[in-house]
């Protein structure tokens, strides 16, 4: 049994680290104002409390729209495998933007889900 642990244990950590990819390509995406790369990063079928892709990228192209700068830091990471497909990310964020000249800063905390498709974890539920 425990021979099986440890090739189990080295998938999840290999997920994992691509789950920090992705959400770490979501701060970057953010940052450069780049709706492409973030519409990329949502599971086609991302369906949470009513809103689909489409009205989530809708909403990131507003504010991309409404600020002339952002900035996105994720930190305090908790990435829950659940299973070969599917899991959880929890973690804090500070978020900055700039409009006429004047920053403003929100830090927040999220819970979001992934699920791995073919071409690899997106982001389900949870923005």
């Amino acid at each position: 049994m425990l021979a099986l642990a440890v090739p189990l244990a080295g998938c999840a950590d290999t997920q994992k680290v691509e789950i920090r990819s992705v959400m770490d390509a979501r701060d970057q995406a953010i940052c450069h104002k780049d709706i492409s790369a973030y519409s990329k990063l949502l599971l086609t079928g991302y369906h949470d409390h009513g809103q689909s892709k489409v009205d989530i990228v809708a909403q990131m192209m507003g504010m991309f729209d409404r600020f002339d700068q952002l900035d996105m830091h994720s930190f305090d990471r908790v990435i829950r495998v659940l299973d070969a497909t599917h899991a959880q990310c929890e973690q804090s964020y500070r978020l900055r933007v700039r409009r006429h000249q004047v920053w403003r800063e929100i830090v927040e905390r999220e819970q979001l889900q992934l699920q791995k498709t073919a071409d690899g974890w997106k982001i389900s539920a949870g923005l």
